[in-house]
């Protein structure tokens, strides 16, 4: 599959060399022999001038292999309730809906997951170890899981069970879904009124297909709740888990608790910007230079810069209605791999000239997200001299002055709702989370477009044949995003799978695919990529060009038509043409319109 990330988001180079033994070393540039240490499994990677920079090889780790946090802790507001415990690894308090955004887990199945994660024998697992299941409703398995309601029910033997506990007599040699419709109350029993613990998860045959966005309750799901999640190497997920930017800094000094003023930062958050300064009466830093290591004659954008310690400095973080969590702080940091978790100095040391670095990671649901403040969990310990990876400089959101704090108080837990106070103004954090380009945030925008798409996310839906350029192109229209079979960007990942140039010579001919080859040919996560990198390159080159109306470049609400306009009627179609589609129902017009307004709401509902 192809690795996709976000507009603005620039990849690294991929000249990756494994760490085998400590004479790598010797070859290397000055600042590549004071290279971080770490537990995690590491790769190097080369970067400008020859020096090379240590990463975790996160090809090797997974949730359930990285270190365990160092702190418990607990929070409960109304009904939102998460505790985590000193030696968990994070798949132990992270669910589903924490990572949903950053890496997309609710596109797997088990059955993809098993195909990565060598030693996971889905006829060996237990039903109970797969607890998202037992929440499910008869009725609602046989909708979601493939032929399950055309199968003999004696033939899945928990359901099988469930039923004759409930209704002895029932007959189990019929088609379960003739079960459901002759008696509806047994479509509303849970497989949790049973003992699964004798079954396995190939006893209810196809359950391993299902998508796991398709079971209710997905999101409050642990990781370690789907079998073989914890063990998926964080690269193997829909969103892979990568470095963002290519911006590698030398760390020049090493300072302590002494220092108490800074202004010209490179930490912060995605919601206080990534450049707040440090008024407390602690600012301990790491002070960064450019690799080139010549001095101060030689000035870059680096030098003298500043990453201030996330253990004595606090910012603004979180948003919706989980940003009172931590009393809306988290320690100052970067997000250097992405929103899936936090990267925080913590304790420079001058006397040892070394600094240790850690991760904290946050909790999200529906409607909104705290601020990272779940931690630490050791990362990387690094001395003078050592390249840093800083990932995609951006510029300021915001500037404002942090809040200065003891180290003791950076984990500070809420324990309920009566210690959270009331946070005015909440409707300008929300929805300030996401990737974002040009002031466009990319989830909200695909949701508006996949709303008028396939109504809202049917990744198998196909659409009628057609053609364009005078005949030159043909196809069909697929997926949640409706991309016309002859797209470039849907070319690009249908022919990555093996016979996927002969299924687009037949799309070209007029077939219809059936909903498993869609899934097969262009599955839900190359969908997303292909979105990606279509809107990406559109946003760009849009942002570029004069609009007519204002005779400005297009910004702004503006972008976001032209934007749609693109989607619907290609880079070529004429601006807020009132030309209506194949079928008579939208014009160009209409259609960027209704995505702006969708676009909008999408903000007022989280």
């Amino acid at each position: 599959m192809k690795t996709f990330r976000f507009l603005g988001l620039l990849f690294l180079p991929i000249s990756l060399v494994i760490l085998t033994s400590f004479s790598t070393w010797l070859s290397l540039p000055f600042a590549a022999q004071n290279p971080p240490t770490t537990d995690l499994p590491s790769r190097l990677l080369s970067v400008a001038n020859n020096y090379q920079v240590l990463l975790p090889d996160w090809q090797r780790i997974s949730f359930g292999t990285m270190p365990p946090i160092q702190k418990s802790g607990s929070i409960n507001i109304d009904g939102f309730l998460k505790r985590w415990a000193a030696g968990d690894t994070p798949d132990k308090y992270l669910t589903l809906d924490d990572i949903e955004e950053a890496l997309r887990p609710d596109l797997l199945s088990l059955n993809t997951i098993a195909k990565t994660v060598s030693n996971l024998e889905l006829n060996t697992v237990a039903l109970d170890a797969f607890p998202l299941v037992e929440k499910q409703t008869l009725q609602h398995l046989a909708e979601v899981v493939p032929n399950l309601g055309q199968t003999n029910t004696a033939q899945i033997p928990p359901i099988a069970a469930l039923i004759q506990a409930n209704t002895p007599k029932t007959d189990i040699y019929t088609p379960l879904s003739t079960l459901l419709a002759q008696n509806p109350a047994l479509g509303k029993l849970k497989l949790n009124q049973i003992d699964l613990s004798s079954y396995t998860i190939s006893d209810i045959p196809n359950i391993d297909a299902v998508q796991l966005s398709n079971f209710a309750g997905w999101q409050d799901t642990l990781i370690s709740g789907v079998p073989g999640l914890n063990a998926l190497p964080l690269t193997s997920f829909p969103i892979p888990l990568a470095e963002l930017g290519n911006t590698v800094a030398r760390i020049d000094f090493i300072w302590g608790k002494a220092e108490k003023r800074r202004q010209r930062t490179i930490s912060g958050s995605d919601v206080a910007g990534f450049s707040v300064p440090c008024e407390g009466q602690d600012c301990p830093y790491i002070e960064l230079d450019n690799l080139e290591n010549l001095g101060r004659n030689v000035r870059g954008k680096f030098e003298g810069r500043s990453w201030i310690s996330g253990k004595y400095q606090q910012v603004e973080g979180g948003w919706g209605c989980l940003k009172a969590m931590n009393g809306g702080k988290e320690p100052t940091g970067r997000l250097p791999y992405g929103s899936a978790f936090k990267v925080v100095v913590m304790e420079p040391n001058e006397k040892t000239d070394t600094v240790d670095t850690a991760l904290f990671f946050r909790f999200k649901n529906a409607c909104g997200a705290t601020p990272y403040f779940i931690g630490p969990v050791p990362f990387l310990t690094y001395k003078v001299n050592a390249p840093i990876f800083i990932g995609t400089l951006d510029s300021p959101q915001t500037r404002s002055i942090s809040t200065p704090t003891s180290a003791k108080d950076v984990a500070l837990v809420i324990p309920g709702a009566s210690n959270t106070p009331t946070v005015k103004n909440t409707a300008q954090f929300n929805c300030q989370s996401g990737q974002f380009s040009q002031g466009v945030y990319l989830d909200k925008l695909s949701k508006s477009i996949a709303g008028i798409e396939s109504s809202g996310g049917n990744y198998s839906a196909v659409g009628s044949y057609v053609c364009a350029e005078g005949g030159s192109n043909c196809g069909v229209s697929l997926g949640k995003y409706q991309f016309m079979s002859y797209n470039k960007y849907t070319q690009e990942q249908i022919v990555q799978v093996s016979g996927g140039q002969e299924f687009l010579t037949k799309l070209s001919q007029g077939y219809q695919p059936s909903d498993p080859e869609v899934f097969q040919f262009f599955p839900p996560a190359a969908q997303e990529a292909a979105f990606q990198n279509s809107i990406a390159d559109k946003i760009n080159l849009t942002s570029k060009e004069i609009d007519p109306t204002t005779g400005q470049n297009f910004s702004g609400e503006r972008l976001i038509e032209r934007v749609a306009q693109k989607h619907f009627g290609g880079d070529r179609s004429q601006v807020d043409s009132k030309a209506k589609d194949i079928f008579g129902r939208l014009s160009l017009k209409n259609y960027s319109e209704d995505v702006l307004k969708s676009y909008k709401q999408n903000f007022q509902r989280c």
